[in-house]
């Protein structure tokens, strides 16, 4: 296995383990006046993400619907007005 390989395998599982521990946080923060959501550490995981690849050429990978991921992302946004 590539060196390559590896490195995305273990960002992979960089990422399951960080929305893991988004997931509890979301349901076990204490501050209910101020509801959390995923967004609030988009940047969070961004960031864990290119710690854990270690090479730039790879992309942040968002996780499948099944993974707890968005259900539609729009590509095609509308064109300036």
């Amino acid at each position: 296995m590539s060196e390559k390989t590896q490195n995305a395998i273990f960002a992979r599982d960089v990422q399951r383990r960080v929305d893991e521990l988004i997931d509890w946080i979301l349901n076990h923060s204490p501050d209910q006046q101020r509801q959390l959501s995923r967004e609030d550490f988009s940047e969070a995981r961004q960031a864990l993400f290119s710690v854990a690849v270690g090479d730039s050429t790879l992309q942040y990978i968002e996780p499948e619907p099944e993974e707890g991921g968005a259900q539609y992302i729009n590509d095609n946004p509308a064109p300036w007005p």
